[in-house]
């Protein structure tokens, strides 16, 4: 879905999909989400690094739990 080698800024619109400026920042600050580099007061994420986040979030349907009937 992104390039690899090339970083996006957290206020990049190629992020929306993931969630809005917001999200990423809470994510952020809580600990979660994508890897990201400080840039100084800037957010950077490398593609490689949220290709691979992406590919973590996967779940395949036999591998959620079945709600109780």
């Amino acid at each position: 879905m992104f390039e690899d080698d090339k970083l996006y800024l957290a206020n990049d619109p190629a992020l929306r999909p993931l969630g809005s400026y917001m999200t990423l920042a809470h994510w952020r600050h809580e600990g979660r989400g994508p890897a990201f580099i400080r840039l100084g007061r800037r957010i950077g994420y490398m593609g490689k690094a949220l290709n691979e986040w992406l590919a973590s979030r996967t779940v395949q349907p036999s591998d959620e739990p079945r709600a109780a009937a």
